[in-house]
């Protein structure tokens, strides 16, 4: 097995995306050069065209599963009077919310496709979600000419906010009490079926096993059986949403719902021990295997609700009703070859969750074979992890956005990715993932970290207006260092984590965000609860280290980190022995694996009230 040092981008790998690149940016972006709308990357070059020229942007933000932006593209965007409009009056700019995390995050307010429209200077004067008809698009693009003109354009109050001058202060309980309410409230008056993160879940989970809190496990399951309908029964995978108490589906089937699928289901099935979540987990990682992942071990990004070419004898939700024979008849449904790292860490840290709920080893080879992957082919010199790259799969694709494949380190990926890292770093015991994740880590820090308030910026400055530290993603990252800090043992980490967490969470940020806010519930409920280390001190060949690893592998704790070590914070002795241990304890030394169990339930708080 290769062993991976720096986890630099082999020079064959370099040599292979030189080529795929030319080819690439003469098919995916074809239409800028075309007579359609003259779209341009979003750069600092777009809005210094927009300011020398005193032209208005009109800002386009979407992604390749989403049906209204393919309705915009066939209908809007392809109007003869909207192309003229757009071409002499605006400078436009389209974004792959995906691609660019930090830009999609920015505008996820407005759903997909977001148009966003901003005066010369950047500011925005106008924004609303969803499609609209050619003749509905060209009003408000007169509107917009003509205030311009008549200089009249005023700020949106609703625009995105920017990154918090203060930091937040006070005790971090707090905060997580708040959440917990505005958390509870929506799930007990709800039923959304979207179903494309699994953090809210899963930090209801952790509350049922760490306080004992039954109410929160009640809402949990609720929401989880609810999720069940959204499974495809044939050919597996999870819809990205239901409607109509899950009569009714969206055929769309993203990469980030297989990805909450199994964590969420994997955490809920230790936790209930419920056959059907079981079975969840086996119903996407069969749909996995069959549609959606690569040969080299990677995992593409969605599944739409649209064939690759035009089938109208059959809407998707008659195709989707039919069996697996007759599906084939009309084909497979398109999909977007693209592979992102952020949504990949998603998969793999699903996958090694899997794996821990219910042993089964190829759960965890899967992983192993996409982060090994991916770390080969994206992992730079500076230790940060690229979105996408250039790949040949993608030339046959009919892409409706720009593929802005420019290699810059995001937040976003770096907090999944490194998330990922750690968990097949306690599956495995392997030192290649704990290097990975420190190189991760550093680059981090150095490359996106605000030195005076803390907290980290969703992207590099580019130059171009609105950087800002988005709240999830830096909960994410929260989430990721924290842990770090306890296995690598530095504290640089962990305080990192705490300010992360302090310089996002303003009250602004956390009221725009609403209920969207489960990855800095998950990393508060951690940071407060705090970690539980499984250490194992022993030879790596003796037999009796293994049997100790084990044992705390299988145990269920959300907050667990297990690994071996060397003599020296805990004493050698003359057989292994596991040190079970939070930052205020240590168990005595434990020789027994069938007590590890046992002895971690001790770091729970079931015999107190919740909060």
């Amino acid at each position: 097995m290769k062993k991976i040092h720096s986890c630099v981008i082999s020079w064959r790998f370099v040599f292979w995306r030189l080529v795929v690149t030319v080819l690439l940016l003469t098919t995916l972006n074809t239409r800028a050069a075309g007579e359609g709308i003259h779209w341009q990357d979003w750069s600092s070059s777009a809005f210094a065209l927009a300011r020398e020229q005193n032209r208005p942007i009109l800002l386009n933000v979407g992604h390749e599963g989403c049906t209204a932006c393919l309705y915009m593209e066939r209908n809007t965007f392809s109007d003869a009077q909207v192309i003229a409009l757009v071409n002499r009056h605006f400078v436009a700019i389209q974004v792959d919310s995906v691609a660019r995390p930090d830009i999609g995050e920015r505008y996820s307010d407005w759903a997909w496709p977001a148009n966003i429209f901003l005066a010369p200077d950047g500011t925005q004067v106008l924004a609303f979600a969803g499609s609209r008809r050619p003749a509905s698009y060209l009003q408000v693009l007169r509107e917009i000419i003509d205030q311009h003109s008549a200089g009249t354009l005023s700020p949106d109050t609703l625009a995105p906010y920017g990154a918090a001058e203060r930091v937040a202060v006070g005790p971090l309980t707090t905060l997580r009490d708040e959440l917990r309410t505005l958390h509870d409230r929506f799930y007990r008056n709800t039923s959304d079926g979207v179903f494309e993160s699994a953090e809210s879940l899963r930090h209801l989970l952790l509350r049922k096993h760490l306080y004992g809190d039954e109410a929160a496990g009640r809402l949990a399951k609720s929401a989880l059986d609810r999720h069940l309908t959204q499974l495809d029964p044939i050919w597996g995978g999870m819809f990205y949403a239901s409607f109509d108490q899950g009569r009714r589906m969206a055929t769309e089937k993203r990469l980030e719902s297989q990805a909450a699928a199994l964590q969420a289901y994997a955490q809920a099935y230790q936790v209930f021990g419920d056959d059907r979540y079981r079975e969840a987990i086996a119903n996407v990682d069969r749909y996995l295997n069959e549609f959606m992942r690569a040969s080299d071990g990677g995992y593409f990004a969605n599944q739409q609700d649209r064939f690759g070419t035009r089938v109208d004898a059959i809407t998707m939700d008659e195709f989707y009703a039919l069996d697996d024979e007759h599906r084939r008849r009309y084909g497979i449904p398109a999909i977007d070859h693209a592979i992102y790292s952020d949504v990949n860490g998603r998969v793999i840290l699903g996958y090694v969750m899997a794996h821990q709920a219910t042993g089964k080893q190829d759960y965890l080879d899967q992983a192993t074979r996409a982060a090994k992957q991916l770390l080969e082919q994206r992992q730079t010199k500076a230790g940060w992890l690229q979105q996408v790259v250039p790949d040949s799969r993608l030339v046959g694709d009919q892409r409706i956005h720009r593929l802005n494949a420019k290699a810059l380190p995001y937040l976003r990926v770096q907090a999944h990715f490194g998330q990922a890292l750690l968990a097949l770093h306690g599956a495995t015991g392997d030192s290649l993932w704990r290097e990975a994740a420190v190189n991760l880590a550093e680059a981090l820090l150095r490359e996106l970290e605000d030195p005076s308030l803390g907290g980290f910026y969703g992207g590099p400055d580019d130059g171009t207006p609105g950087r800002r530290k988005p709240l999830e993603d830096n909960a994410a990252a929260a989430h990721f260092l924290y842990l770090l800090g306890v296995l690598v043992k530095d504290d640089r980490y962990k305080m990192a984590a705490e300010r992360a967490v302090r310089a996002a969470a303003s009250p602004v940020a956390v009221r725009r965000e609403g209920r969207i806010t489960g990855h800095l519930l998950l990393a508060l409920e951690l940071m407060t609860a705090g970690y539980v280390e499984f250490s194992v001190v022993g030879p790596i060949s003796d037999p009796a280290t293994h049997a100790l690893l084990t044992a705390g592998r299988k145990v269920y704790e959300p907050r667990k980190l297990v690994h071996r070590e060397a003599p020296g914070r805990y004493p050698s002795r003359d057989r292994a022995a596991m040190y079970i241990c939070n930052d205020q304890r240590c168990s005595l030394p434990i020789d027994d694996p069938a007590s590890v169990e046992g002895e971690a339930a001790r770091f729970t708080y079931r015999v107190t009230p919740p909060g």
